[in-house]
């Protein structure tokens, strides 16, 4: 099927003639992603339908070909859906080129710019979402920890860009109201610093390709400076560091998201933590919703090497809580390593997840 055959018309979702309710959709995975960036084909696979014409027992799968651009990723818990299966009532958690893309494209509702339409503009044009600007707000636009006062600015100016640029958008409120923004900034702050010492200092070590001998030697720097650093064996800057070393070919998610270089300066590991953090933001809400409200959860990006690195966590469970965080289970695709059994086992050894 094409997208002339699936998506929203005229209010409705569509499944060729079949005009579907609601549904569920299985998470693609890292693998799909790849897929779909070469060949621009994507596979969804649906389930609980609620349709007149469909039985609620069935489940529908559908091989798509894109024929507009992918100018936004949507990455949920366990994978990433495609733009045209945005499920209604949800909650989309935007990141900074987001919020951006939104004010520099439209006024009052319009597409201004003279480009052809895309999937960002079928999300933004075509439905009614809820915007969270956490991470917008609390990231900044000075690459550094944004203080209370910033916090403050950077919420009414988005508020009021994105309102001339969508005035149907609903951006998501809080009962604490600005508070609400600085606690949660308090409560990152701490592990993003120790991530931006730790990445400075590991970073440039790890911009190279690795043997097999090589590898094991930076893995073993990996975890001596985490060590130094008092960070967790299991802290995500650690599983990013690893997961450089390990995956194979070039240009790897982990390389996108690292930005590798040999002046690794302090605005990129600020760059780099706050990506980490943007992906835990998105479990937390997840989480969140799951267990109080009817809200569906993904997170916006048009960072095509963030996107690609958060499908690379399937089979997603939550176990817990820490230190204000929620701890999570997952799986890693085997395809995204190399080949060598040997290796493999290792790699189970180092990560201490199921590969």
């Amino acid at each position: 099927m094409n997208n002339d055959t699936v998506g929203y018309f005229n209010g409705n979702f569509r499944i060729g003639e079949h005009i579907v309710k609601s549904f569920d959709i299985v998470p693609n995975s890292f693998e799909d992603m790849i897929q779909m960036n070469k060949t621009n084909k994507i596979k969804v696979n649906l389930s609980d339908i609620q349709s007149d014409t469909i039985h609620n027992d069935d489940s529908v799968e559908l091989e798509m070909t894109n024929f507009v651009k992918n100018e936004a990723f949507l990455i949920v818990f366990g994978g990433w859906i495609p733009t045209t299966f945005i499920k209604p009532n949800s909650i989309l958690l935007a990141d900074r080129n987001i919020v951006s893309e939104i004010i520099r494209r439209y006024n009052n509702g319009i597409k201004k710019v003279n480009e052809e339409l895309d999937s960002f503009d079928n999300i933004f044009l075509n439905h009614l979402v809820m915007l969270d600007i956490s991470a917008f707000v609390i990231e900044g636009n000075e690459r550094k920890i944004s203080t209370n006062s910033m916090i403050d600015n950077q919420i009414a100016d988005a508020k009021k860009d994105l309102k001339s640029a969508l005035p149907n958008l609903v951006i998501a409120d809080y009962p604490d109201g600005n508070l609400y923004y600085h606690r949660l900034k308090n409560l990152i702050k701490p592990n993003i610093e120790k991530r931006m010492t730790f990445l400075q200092n590991i970073a440039p070590k790890l911009n190279k390709q690795f043997s097999e001998k090589s590898r094991e030697q930076a893995v073993d720097i990996v975890f001596k400076t985490a060590k130094e650093m008092e960070l967790k064996r299991d802290d995500f800057v650690i599983m990013l560091a690893l997961l450089r070393i390990l995956m194979k070919g070039k240009k790897t998610a982990a390389q996108l998201v690292l930005k590798d270089s040999q002046t690794f300066t302090k605005e990129n590991a600020y760059n780099t933590a706050f990506d980490l953090t943007t992906i835990e933001m998105l479990f937390g809400l997840d989480e969140y919703h799951r267990k109080n409200t009817n809200y569906n959860i993904a997170l916006i990006t048009q960072d095509k090497g963030l996107s690609l690195f958060a499908s690379l966590f399937n089979n997603t469970k939550i176990t817990g809580r820490a230190d204000g965080k929620v701890q999570v289970k997952a799986t890693i695709p085997y395809s995204v390593f190399s080949d060598d059994e040997d290796l493999l086992k290792n790699y189970v050894k180092w990560l201490n997840w199921e590969v």
